[in-house]
This record gives C-alpha cells, sequence and structure tokens, in this order.
C-alpha cells in the first residue's frame, strides 16, 4: 500500500512546509476577539445596495451583507475609537437620528481583554498539546511511534492555521476553540493507526495499514460529514452565527489534514520504523 515510505512522508512534510510560510509571510487575519473592537449587526428585511455604506466607511470599518431565510443582515466591524464615526455614518446611509429606530445589536470587547484572551487561548492550546504529547509517550513508551503521532497532530494544527491563512478565515475565539477540539479529534486515528501496526501478528504491513485505515478513514469522514451539513444549515438559515460557521470550518480543514498526514506522514514513519529501524535492531 505505501511502496516508498520517502515519498509518503515528503508529501506532507512539504504542505507543513507551505503552510509554516503561508502563516509566516501571509499572517492569519484576527477578529475583534483578538484585536479588540465593535461588531454592530442591524437587520433589514429588503435586500439593499450597501455600496454607498462601504464606500463612507472605506479605511475605517469592515461591511459586509449576510443573507438568512428571516431576512438580511448587515455587519459592520471596526476599532473602538472609531466606533461614533462608524455610527453617524450609518445614521446617515439609513436616514434616521438614532440607531435605536434600527433592529441592531451591537458587541464590544476592549484591546487589554482581547489580548488577554488570545493569550489564554493559546496556552490552553499549548497545554493540551503538552499533556497530549505526554499521554501518548507514556502509552507506547518508545520515541519513534510515538514521535509519529506528535507531529501528525501537529501538522494538523499548523496546516488548519495555514488553510485560515490562505482562505482568510479569521482567527477567533471560535476558531481557537476548534483548534482545542482539533488535537482530540486528530490523534484518535493516529493511536488507532500505530496500535494496529505495533501489535499486529501475522498480516503484513500494508494488509494491517489497510485495515486500519477502513476504520479511521470511516471515522473522519463521518466528522467531517457532520460538520459540513453543520456549515451549510449555518450558511443558509442562521449566517450570523458566524461562530459555529467558523468552529465547523477549521475542523473541517484539520480533519482533511488530518487524513494526510496519519496516512502518509505517520503511516510512513512506522513503515520506515518496522522494515528498516526496528529491523536493525534485531
Amino acid at each position: 500500500m505505501i511502496k516508498d515510505y520517502k515519498v509518503s512522508i515528503a508529501i506532507p512534510i512539504a504542505l507543513l512546509i507551505l503552510s509554516i510560510l503561508l502563516i509566516g509571510f501571509k499572517g492569519i487575519p484576527k477578529s475583534i476577539d483578538i484585536t479588540g473592537g465593535t461588531e454592530i449587526t442591524i437587520k433589514v428585511n429588503e435586500n439593499m445596495d450597501i455600496t454607498p455604506l462601504k464606500e463612507s466607511l472605506n479605511g475605517i470599518a469592515e461591511v459586509k451583507k449576510l443573507e438568512s431565510a428571516d431576512g438580511y443582515y448587515i455587519v459592520i466591524r471596526c476599532k473602538n475609537e472609531d466606533v461614533d464615526i462608524v455610527k453617524q455614518k450609518i445614521k446617515e446611509f439609513f436616514h434616521v437620528d438614532s440607531l435605536d429606530k434600527l433592529n441592531y445589536s451591537e458587541k464590544t470587547i476592549g484591546a487589554t481583554l482581547s489580548s488577554k484572551f488570545f493569550e489564554e487561548g493559546f496556552k490552553a492550546v499549548g497545554f493540551a498539546f503538552m499533556f497530549m504529547a505526554i499521554v501518548v509517550y507514556l502509552y507506547f513508551r518508545n520515541p519513534v511511534p510515538s514521535g509519529a503521532i506528535i507531529l501528525s497532530a501537529l501538522s494538523d494544527i499548523i496546516m488548519a492555521l495555514g488553510a485560515m491563512s490562505l482562505l482568510g478565515i479569521e482567527l477567533s475565539s471560535a476558531t481557537i476553540a476548534a483548534l482545542l477540539m482539533v488535537i482530540g479529534y486528530s490523534v484518535d486515528s493516529d493511536i488507532l493507526l500505530t496500535t494496529r501496526v505495533l501489535k499486529r501478528l501475522t498480516k503484513s504491513f500494508d494488509e494491517t495499514v489497510k485495515e486500519a485505515m477502513k476504520t479511521g478513514l470511516t471515522m473522519t469522514l463521518t466528522t467531517i460529514t457532520a460538520m459540513l451539513i453543520l456549515l451549510i444549515v449555518v450558511k443558509l438559515f442562521i449566517p450570523v452565527a458566524d461562530i459555529l460557521a467558523n468552529i465547523a470550518t477549521v475542523l473541517i480543514l484539520a480533519l482533511i489534514a488530518d487524513i494526510i498526514n496519519t496516512w502518509l506522514l505517520n503511516a510512513g514513519i512506522l513503515k520506515y520504523y518496522i522494515t528498516e529501524y526496528r529491523a536493525k535492531k534485531i
């Protein structure tokens, strides 16, 4: 099944390097949860042209329109120091003297709170990953298979971040939570594969990997399907629930990366370990 483990390892490593370059040079856009700012959401009953509003707020705020089953939503995001100017432009656009006459909601996050949340969020991801690595090592007590699982899980996270950079998905409280979930989702198929390979008795390496793949891919594809359904429902019926959409999107991207890293990277390292490294030790 894996004819050349070097090629099997090289493909995900190349994608990992590409993801790191994307993160380093392009960066990842940050939501107001991370940078601090104000988000104003206005519900309107008709599909109105928001181009004049975008033009009047150009360089000051981000303006977008979302459509759902119960109407349309105009979402404006800006820095806290620009909120008074933004509100004035909104009143001029809708020809009202007060925002209270509109069906609107407002969310404000201070810069200090957002930076603290960003710091604590990534601490949580770091600690979760560290404890996962410790548990994996204690279970297998072998640096090569354990290292392969840890590298695969780390690659899942980095590739997900790289995809977020490429697609312009914002780093937010929701996506940080999704990255925490990725740690759990990513190691299950890796542990399944590694356990099957190390404990195989009579079957060949390729046969063992093929059997593990049937179970592992079923688990992963089931989760991807569930997340796709969630994403479609949110986009069609509740577009303002962008937290759910972001979580679903990041999990889908990470699970696609997990398929590559588990069945190419991890399996390739295990083939090297079984056929060459361990064979030399015997």
